[in-house]
């Protein structure tokens, strides 16, 4: 039984659909085959759009009696006639009898909101309702996964920091974090995270294959293919599996233009391509033999490493680019070069910066002309 209050009195719940499968799997077995049913079983049924609760009745002269001591008993989820077969002893059992009782399955539902609460910090354990809802969050990973599973819930709420170590959440899980500052994400080798979605949170580890991130601030993160957006950056982020990455809307979370003070790609040796869109802040490219990306600035500073030392690099928008790289291709089309380029003398030079740059022809009008 779950405890779902501890002071100033100790209350348990007792799900009794739970109880009756207990009860057949104690019939089915060797031991419990010769003997008589415990009990009889009348499922929901639909009443003018009402789910109806199933009825539970104990037969055949079994009584039931609770393990004796100063706690109060819950009996939900069925109408029945434990009440009536109770062995009484000091603990006090609340039946909630009622014609019109509606089906337990489909409150737990409501109670779910369509997520999994999970929080290190729980003291709820197991599996059974209400474990797993928001006020009564589930303390392991492995049995919110469950709880998931066996209700059809794909999303699962983090409320404290944690460490995915070696469950299989492969198959489209989505993983949203209470807040950014007070939930980190460590993802484990052993933990299966593919397909999976991660938002609001802070993140670190390695991931599996084709996620997605939203809203996060990335640490060191490995294995990367797929799409994160509107992410803070702060560490190394690692491309793999020879799949594309893209990065849209997201900025640099470490503050000042120091060496090395910048988030880094690394782009895991040949074949990961990167479609950067809409960056802001400082980036370093690292680790790079092959690939063909595009790289486009809000505004900020780009650093190709000695690291890099093949591939083809085309940058765009408002970007001051550092080529420290020791080979391949960087092509140049920020709107930097494209100011650099234009005669300084022609009204008609600055029709066509316009043509080129759209929105920062006034920039362009106030650097070639001042205030005029």
């Amino acid at each position: 039984m779950v405890e779902i209050q501890s002071v100033p009195t100790e209350i348990r719940q007792l799900d009794l659909d739970v109880f009756r499968l207990a009860l057949k799997d104690l019939e089915d077995d060797e031991e419990g085959m010769p003997w008589l049913d415990t009990h009889q079983h009348n499922p929901s049924v639909t009443v003018g759009g009402a789910i109806l609760a199933k009825v539970i009745e104990i037969i055949n002269g079994y009584s039931v009696t609770f393990e004796d001591g100063q706690y109060a008993v819950n009996l939900v989820g069925a109408n029945s006639n434990v009440g009536d077969v109770v062995n009484v002893n000091q603990v006090s059992v609340r039946s909630a009898n009622s014609a019109g009782l509606q089906d337990l399955n489909s409150l737990q539902a409501a109670s779910f909101n369509g997520e999994v609460s999970l929080d290190t910090n729980s003291p709820y354990s197991g599996t059974i309702f209400p474990v797993g809802t928001r006020q009564y969050p589930s303390c392991c990973a492995d049995e919110a996964h469950q709880i998931a599973g066996e209700r059809g819930i794909k999303t699962i709420r983090i409320m404290s920091s944690m460490t995915f170590d070696t469950v299989d959440w492969g198959g489209g899980h989505t993983f949203i974090g209470d807040s950014v500052p007070n939930v980190l994400l460590t993802l484990d080798t052993g933990a299966d995270t593919s397909s999976c979605e991660f938002q609001n949170m802070q993140i670190t580890g390695e991931l599996d294959n084709d996620n997605v991130l939203r809203e996060c601030l990335i640490h060191d993160l490995t294995y990367t293919n797929g799409f994160i957006h509107m992410c803070a950056l702060q560490g190394t982020i690692t491309l793999g599996n020879a799949e594309q990455s893209t990065i849209m809307d997201c900025y640099s979370n470490i503050p000042g233009g120091g060496v090395g003070a910048y988030p880094k790609i690394d782009m895991g040796g040949s074949g990961q391509d990167l479609a950067l869109r809409a960056y802001s802040g400082g980036l370093g490219i690292i680790n790079c033999s092959d690939t063909t990306t595009v790289m486009d600035f809000d505004s900020g500073r780009v650093v190709f490493e000695s690291t890099v030392t093949g591939g083809d690099f085309t940058v765009r928008g408002i970007c001051d680019i550092q080529d420290d790289s020791t080979g391949g291709t960087i092509t140049d089309d920020t709107v930097n070069q494209a100011i650099d380029d234009l005669p300084t003398n022609t009204w008609a030079a600055l029709l066509s910066a316009n043509r080129v740059v759209g929105s920062f022809g006034e920039a362009i009008r106030k650097t070639l002309w001042g205030s005029q």
